[in-house]
C-alpha cells in the first residue's frame, strides 16, 4: 500500500474510531500511544500468529491479518500516525463535549451527526452510480465506434469491388470491340493495334497496358468522337438539303419571271443566247491537262506488321493520355493518403 492510500486508511480509521493500539495488543505486550516502534512491530508479529496462514491452520483469518498488518503500518509512518492522531484527537474531543452536554442537546447532535453520515454515504453512492454509468456510456460509444468502422470498411471493400467489375466490364467490351473492328479491317482480331485516326486526334495507344481506368477512357474518348463524326455527317447532310432546296426555287422563280415576260423580251433573250453558243463553238478547245501523279502507299515494314496509323492533330490525344495519368495518379495518392488517416485515427481512438 502506498503512502496516500495509507494515510487515508488511517483517517478512515480515526473517523470509525478504530483503536490500532487495542487491536495490536496482547496479554504478553500491551502498547499504547507511548510504545516505541520496536515494540508495536514486536507485538504485531505475536498477535500475527492468531491469525497467520501458516501458524493458525484452520483458525486463519485473511480478513483480521489484513487489518493487523494495516494496523502496523499506519502506527510505524509518521504520516498515517499524525492523521489518525489527529482524527482520534478530534473524536475524543466531540465525545467529550457530548459527555457535557444535556440528555435532549446529545440526542439532537447525534441525530445531525447521522444525517451527516447518511448524506455522506448517499453522496459516495451517487458518485459511484455517476461513475458506473460513465463507464457504461463509454463502453457503449467504443462498441458503437467499432460498428461503424467496420460498416465503413465493408462499404468501402464494396465499392473497391465494384468499381473493379465495372472496369473490368468496360476493358472486357473495348478488347471485344478492337477484336471485331480488327477482323472488320482483315486482320486476325488478336493483335493490339488501334483503329485509324479520326478528327485529329491520335488514338495510337496501347490499352492493355494503360490500366484499367486508362482503358474507359479511351473507350469514352472514342464514343465522343463516333458521335462527332456523326454529328458532322448529319450537319453536311442538313446543308446539302437545304442547298439543293435553294436551287429548286431559284429555279422555280425563273421560270416564273419568264413566264411574266412579254413575248418581245423573250424573243430577244433567245436570240442573245443562240448568238453566245455560235461564239462559244468557234473557240479552240482547251489544251489536255496532264494526269496527277499516283500517291505511293507507305511501304509495310520487314517484320510484317501492319503500318500504324500516322497522328493528326498535333498530339492533342497525347495530350490527354498524360492529363488522364497524372488525374489518375493523383486519385491514387489521396486515396492513399485518405485511407493512412483514418488508420490512424482508428488506432488512436483505439488505444
Amino acid at each position: 500500500m502506498n503512502n496516500d492510500d495509507l494515510i487515508k486508511y488511517a483517517s478512515d480509521a480515526a473517523s470509525r474510531g478504530d483503536d490500532l493500539f487495542a487491536l495490536l495488543t496482547s496479554e504478553s505486550i500491551p502498547i499504547d500511544a507511548t510504545s516505541t516502534e520496536a515494540d508495536l512491530r514486536r507485538a504485531f508479529r505475536r498477535k500475527a500468529l492468531t491469525a497467520h496462514p501458516d501458524k493458525a491452520g484452520d483458525a486463519y483469518d485473511p480478513l483480521l491479518y489484513e487489518r493487523l498488518e494495516r494496523a502496523r503500518d499506519v502506527l510505524i509512518h509518521a504520516e498515517a500516525r499524525a492523521a489518525y492522531d489527529n482524527g482520534m484527537r478530534a473524536i475524543l474531543q466531540k465525545k467529550a463535549t457530548l459527555d457535557a452536554m444535556s440528555a435532549r442537546r446529545r440526542k439532537l447532535v447525534e441525530e445531525l451527526h447521522q444525517r451527516e453520515e447518511a448524506a455522506k454515504r448517499q453522496k459516495v453512492d451517487e458518485e459511484k452510480g455517476k461513475q458506473a454509468v460513465a463507464a457504461e456510456v463509454e463502453a457503449m460509444a467504443r462498441k458503437g465506434r467499432a460498428k461503424l468502422e467496420e460498416r465503413r470498411r465493408l462499404m468501402r471493400e464494396a465499392e473497391e469491388r465494384e468499381r473493379a467489375a465495372e472496369a473490368a466490364e468496360a476493358a472486357e467490351k473495348e478488347r471485344q470491340k478492337k477484336k471485331e473492328e480488327d477482323v472488320k479491317m482483315g486482320g486476325t482480331g488478336a493483335g493490339s493495334e488501334q483503329p485509324p485516326a479520326a478528327d485529329g486526334v491520335n488514338v495510337n495507344v496501347n490499352v492493355n497496358g494503360g490500366g484499367v481506368d486508362y482503358d474507359s477512357k479511351i473507350a469514352e474518348l472514342e464514343r465522343k468522337l463516333e458521335e462527332k463524326r456523326q454529328r458532322k455527317a448529319e450537319k453536311e447532310r442538313k446543308k446539302a438539303d437545304k442547298k439543293a432546296g435553294s436551287g429548286r426555287d431559284k429555279d422555280k422563280d425563273k421560270d416564273k419571271d419568264n413566264q411574266d415576260k412579254p413575248p418581245s423580251t423573250s424573243n430577244t433573250t433567245r436570240a442573245e443566247e443562240s448568238k453566245a453558243d455560235e461564239n462559244k463553238a468557234a473557240q479552240p478547245p482547251p489544251p489536255p491537262q496532264p494526269a496527277p501523279a499516283p500517291t505511293k502507299e507507305p511501304a509495310a515494314p520487314a517484320t510484317g506488321e501492319p503500318v500504324k496509323p500516322t497522328a493528326v492533330g498535333g498530339g492533342g490525344f497525347a495530350a490527354t493520355m498524360a492529363r488522364l495519368k497524372a488525374a489518375q495518379a493523383k486519385r491514387d495518392a489521396e486515396r492513399r493518403n485518405r485511407e493512412e488517416a483514418e488508420a490512424a485515427v482508428a488506432q488512436a481512438q483505439s488505444s
